[in-house]
């Protein structure tokens, strides 16, 4: 018997998560919902909970999928490289992998690392000690105030587009009685430190903080990494062993 043509693929892991990214750049995280997910693989709704504890289980589940390329490319490329070059190259592609998803940032963070991110994990610590000398733990420290950094500015990012996309079109306004506008208050420190840098959202913001936190790398007292311009920190963890 020749199968119809227009036979729904059968129904797996791997596609209802695809499924679901899609869906994900098209109503944005509040508006991903089961059912809907469940009418766009034109199954129902309990369907998926073979494949997903609960909304909670299918998120943490995207997450790795948009996240595990950039840890599996960022834990190879560390070799034979500073390692101030290497981390601000880790920060700046985390940065663009969240801002090419909508919600990428609220997305992650909303998430718990499953058990195969765990090896992912592991080679980025592996690489960031390869990299600067330094142990386990500070490796870790280290890559996770990177990594929170960098999706605490993607989420303020992400903050200001909604509200630039929720503006109220002018027409809205027609025949209702507008406020005053508020006559702002004189704020000189700040008009000065706006004309100096720019959007306190912006790029060189982002850059700032980048190298504020490489630079703490650097100076760590418990960090015995060699600095590409020159020089070692200090360390008071096994220095018997340098």
């Amino acid at each position: 018997m020749t199968a119809s043509l227009n036979r729904v693929p059968r129904l797996d892991r791997e596609l209802v998560v695809r499924a679901a990214m899609r869906l994900i750049e098209e109503v944005g995280l509040d508006g991903l919902t089961l059912r809907r997910l469940a009418a766009e693989l034109d199954v129902k709704a309990p369907a998926l909970y073979w494949h997903f504890a609960n909304k909670q289980d299918l998120l943490d589940h995207m997450a790795h999928v948009m996240t595990q390329p950039w840890m599996l490319t960022i834990s190879t490329t560390a070799v034979g490289r500073w390692w101030e070059d290497w981390l601000t190259e880790v920060a700046r592609t985390y940065r663009a992998l969240l801002l090419s998803h909508r919600d990428g940032a609220r997305l992650v963070a909303s998430t718990r690392p499953l058990p195969d991110s765990l090896p992912l994990l592991d080679g980025c610590i592996a690489a960031f000690q390869q990299a600067t000398g330094c142990d386990p733990g500070q490796a870790l420290q280290c890559l996770t105030t990177l990594i929170a950094f960098v999706r605490g500015f993607v989420l303020d990012e992400e903050a200001e587009l909604h509200r630039a996309q929720e503006q109220p079109e002018p027409q809205a306004h027609q025949g209702t009685k507008r406020p005053a506008p508020r006559i702002p208050q004189p704020v000189p420190h700040l008009d000065a430190a706006m004309h100096d840098v720019g959007s306190p959202n912006g790029e060189g913001t982002f850059e700032y903080g980048l190298h504020l936190i490489v630079d703490g790398i650097r100076a760590a007292p418990h960090s015995h990494t060699t600095s590409r311009n020159g020089g070692q920190a200090t360390s008071h963890v096994r220095e018997a062993a340098v």
